[in-house]
């Protein structure tokens, strides 16, 4: 649970929603004052506007730089053991290299993580899209990541307005509801300091997880939201 006055750190990659995390951080003047970044040399775009950012923004922030997509790396997990923040919010690479392994390091540090998906009923990827196959709805879940993926205690919960241009939810709207429910969580810790409690662990009553969609069943998706 967290302390009174907890330092809340930021780890993100070198990817889009990074950067919306970083810009909904800022103009809501709740960017962290330390960051440790997973540079991938690959993506070269986004390292550039990242870089940029710290620049424009640097005698507000420490940045930590490891040139690694692995969130697992025995250096990252290392400087993380000993970082003081027992808090982070999350911004890692989808897949494998974006889960937390370490059991140890998720029992010593929470890590914040937003998921565009209700849970348990929408855990993996592209799950806006499912959702809005089943329901014609879309939800935004904020949780502390926990061993088994998506199965986390539940801090903020919420549904969101289907957008009206459809191209928006592959990026910008995924990027941008996830953005606004960490802003949600980090008044809430804010105002309740030392009392806030997390909703409970739900039991996790639906064992099937949602993979990156089949473009057939994307399309699916962009004709039902023009009939929403």
């Amino acid at each position: 649970m967290p302390k009174k006055n907890i330092e809340i750190s930021l780890i993100i990659s070198s990817n889009y929603r990074s950067l919306i995390y970083l810009y909904y951080l800022k103009k809501n003047n709740l960017l962290p004052k330390k960051i440790v970044f997973l540079k991938d040399i690959r993506e070269k775009i986004y390292n550039k506007k990242i870089i940029l950012f710290f620049k424009k923004n640097i005698r507000q922030i420490s940045v930590k730089t490891f040139s690694t997509r692995q969130i697992n790396d025995s250096k990252v997990t290392s400087y993380l053991f000993k970082h003081k923040s027992r808090m982070f919010i999350v911004s890692l690479y989808p897949g494998a290299e974006g889960i937390i392994k370490n059991r140890l390091l998720l029992k010593k540090k929470l890590f914040i993580h937003s998921h565009p998906g209700k849970l348990p009923e929408y855990k993996g990827s592209t799950t806006i899209y499912y959702s809005i196959l089943n329901e014609r709805k879309i939800w935004c879940d904020t949780i502390f990541l926990s061993e088994k993926i998506d199965q986390g205690s539940i801090i903020y919960s919420k549904k969101y307005p289907i957008p009206k241009k459809i191209i928006d939810i592959d990026q910008n709207y995924d990027a941008k509801i996830r953005a606004l429910n960490l802003i949600k969580v980090l008044k809430i810790l804010k105002r309740k300091k030392n009392n806030f409690m997390p909703s409970k662990k739900i039991k996790d009553f639906n064992p099937t997880y949602y993979y990156i969609i089949h473009p057939i069943l994307r399309l699916l998706t962009f004709n039902k939201i023009k009939n929403v």
